[in-house]
This record gives C-alpha cells, sequence and structure tokens, in this order.
C-alpha cells in the first residue's frame, strides 16, 4: 500500500478551487489530483463538472462518483449560474471545500462572478476562492489569463498558475518552456494578491487510467481493473513517483492552506 499524505492537525477553512484559463491544458488532470490528495489526508470534497457535453473532471469516474456533483443538463447561461449557485451554497452549507471544473462555461463564470460578487460573496459564507489559472506554453495560453485579470471578472486573492508538463510539445524542455513563463513582467502586474505556481509532471499512462475507471489511489493499492488484473508493478510506481512529486511542489510552494 502506499503511504498517505499526513492529514493536516489544524482546522482548514473550506476552500473552492475554481480552474480558469483555456482548455485541453490538463486542467481536469490537476483538479483530479488535488482532490484525491484531499480525500487521501481526510477531507471529503465536493466536486463539480460544469461541462454539459464532454466529461472534465468527471471523467475521472471511482472518485466523481462518490464526490462529485450532478453535472448542468445544458450550456444555456441561466442553466449554468444556477449550477454554479449551488455548487457553491451546498459546500457552503456542508462546510466542505469545492473543486470546480469549469469546463466549457468558463464564460458564464466570469460573467457569474462579477455580477453576483461571488469572491467576496463564497468569503461571507465560510469558503476561501482559489483560482487555479491553467497555463501552458503557447503565446495566448498566457494572453488569456492576462485578458481576464485584466477584465477583473474573477479576480481571486489567491492565484495559482498551474503548468502541466502534458501541454509542452514533445521534444520540449518543460523546465524552459515553464521557467521562462514564471519570469513573464505580467505577474508583477497581479501584485494585489497572493500569487504561487504548482507544476504537475506528466504522467505517461493516464489514458490507462481513465480508462480503467480506477482513482489514482487504487491503482497504487493495487486494486483490479475490469480485466480482472491490477497494474503493474511498474506503472503502480510510476503513478507513486508522480503523485509524491506533486506533493512535494505543492509543499515547496508553501500553498497547501489554499487548496481542498
Amino acid at each position: 500500500m502506499s503511504e498517505k499524505p499526513a492529514p493536516s492537525k489544524s482546522p482548514r477553512t473550506p476552500v473552492a478551487a475554481v480552474k480558469a484559463g483555456r482548455g485541453n491544458l490538463g486542467g481536469s488532470t490537476a483538479e483530479a489530483a488535488l482532490a484525491e490528495r484531499a480525500i487521501m489526508q481526510g477531507r471529503s470534497p465536493l466536486l463539480a463538472d460544469g461541462d454539459a457535453r464532454n466529461p472534465g473532471l468527471s471523467a475521472f469516474r471511482s472518485v466523481y462518483e462518490r464526490f462529485g456533483l450532478n453535472r448542468p443538463v445544458s450550456e444555456e447561461a441561466a442553466v449554468l449560474k444556477e449550477w454554479f449557485s449551488e455548487a457553491f451554497g451546498m459546500a457552503a452549507e456542508q462546510k466542505k471545500s469545492l473543486l470546480v471544473d469549469v469546463g466549457g462555461g468558463d464564460r458564464t463564470l466570469e460573467l457569474w462572478a462579477k455580477e453576483e460578487g461571488i469572491i467576496s460573496l463564497a468569503e461571507s459564507i465560510g469558503l476561501e476562492v482559489t483560482g487555479l489559472f491553467m497555463c501552458g506554453p503557447q503565446v495566448g495560453d498566457l494572453d488569456y489569463i492576462k485578458r481576464l485579470w485584466e477584465s477583473e471578472l474573477f479576480r481571486p486573492k489567491k492565484a495559482l498558475l498551474v503548468f502541466n508538463d502534458w501541454s509542452v510539445p514533445v521534444g520540449h524542455d518543460p523546465d524552459r518552456a515553464f521557467g521562462k513563463l514564471t519570469e513573464n513582467p505580467f505577474f508583477t502586474q497581479m501584485s494585489d494578491c497572493k500569487l504561487g505556481f504548482l507544476r504537475i509532471p506528466k504522467l505517461s499512462i493516464l489514458p490507462a487510467i481513465i480508462e480503467s475507471g480506477l482513482s489514482f489511489q487504487q491503482v497504487m493499492e493495487s486494486a483490479p481493473r475490469p480485466c480482472g488484473t491490477p497494474f503493474d508493478v511498474l506503472r503502480r510506481a510510476q503513478v507513486k513517483r508522480w503523485f509524491d512529486l506533486i506533493e512535494s511542489n505543492i509543499v515547496a510552494e508553501k500553498v497547501e492552506s489554499w487548496l481542498p
């Protein structure tokens, strides 16, 4: 059995971690890892996949079936706004953290956050909001975040720039690509918030894990796949190393309290 991260001894304020940024940058995988991290440390976050058409966080079936909320029934703005409100309200009532995978409703989230003053509103009902800003190495990835930040539609007090190595083209060095990004002068404009950076390493067997329906923890603990056999010992070790690296990156950046 893999060693579980030690649970926090001090009471934690529930956190609403909301993914923002362009799609296809590994955000759902990052949120799935953060969700399992919380679960393995003895917490029970709520998971909310806001894409009515394509599963994001809900693609990680084993965990989402236990902790996930129903996905919105359509992409209509009114439906998505109501869905966001219900997710935040449920988390506040249950005093649980919340992970929101916005999916195709990113524009609706931005408008809803601005119209409802959701950041200050969430804080008033006991939720601290952390923005998980997904950013890849392409120019357009950072430009999207710049436009979002400058529009003031979604400006949480804690902004975590999440870099998933999966988004770096084959043959390019993630250390170099993301190292340049962290030096971008734009980040000095975000001085009115707490800013952190989180690297998510690449996990080559991720597609096979999603297809199996197992959680990362189940893979590490040798749970059987639908075919009746667990992943082999090398692949189990790959997942454990990946998980341990994410935890090390979180601790090194000192953002444990920012996350569910």
